[in-house]
């Protein structure tokens, strides 16, 4: 029984360091393992951090581009309001004028048809006066009947 005890326990002892140099094998490899794991998830967190960092960067950037867009559009509405606001001002300056000058056509018709009435009128009185002279006024007087009026003699 010794020898089977002894013969035992150098296999016992050689299964012993076999067993604790697979376990610190395998704690060298976990380890490696392990040190690798926090190795690569390093390099993703800066790839993604660098990544974030750029797009960040770009994202401020065309921020910055959309604000400056943004005064310079609302500068050039501002142009645009004060250029509006001058030709709503000429236009209605200009209506005023059209209106004046309509006024001033209507002033010269009835100016124009006061005249023909009083030149009749002075026909009449001459010619009930003079009932048989031809004088030149009597041939003008012809010459403007109510028909006609003074534009047609200025041509």
């Amino acid at each position: 029984m010794a020898s089977s005890a002894s013969s035992s326990s150098p296999a016992l002892s050689e299964l012993v360091r076999e067993h604790q140099g697979a376990q610190l094998e395998h704690r060298r490899h976990t380890e490696q393992l392990r040190k690798a794991a926090v190795r690569d998830i390093g390099d993703l967190c800066d790839v993604a951090t660098t990544s974030l960092s750029t797009q960040l960067g770009s994202v401020l950037e065309n921020q910055r581009e959309i604000e400056s867009l943004a005064r310079d559009c609302a500068h050039l509405v501002q142009q645009h309001v004060r250029s509006t606001a001058k030709w709503t001002k000429l236009v209605d300056q200009f209506n005023g004028s059209l209106k004046e000058l309509g006024d001033v056509q209507n002033w010269a018709q009835v100016i124009e048809r006061d005249m023909l009435d009083v030149a009749a009128t002075l026909e009449i009185v001459h010619a009930s006066l003079n009932p048989s002279a031809d004088t030149p006024a009597d041939r003008v007087h012809a010459s403007l009947s109510p028909s006609r009026s003074m534009s047609n003699l200025r041509r």
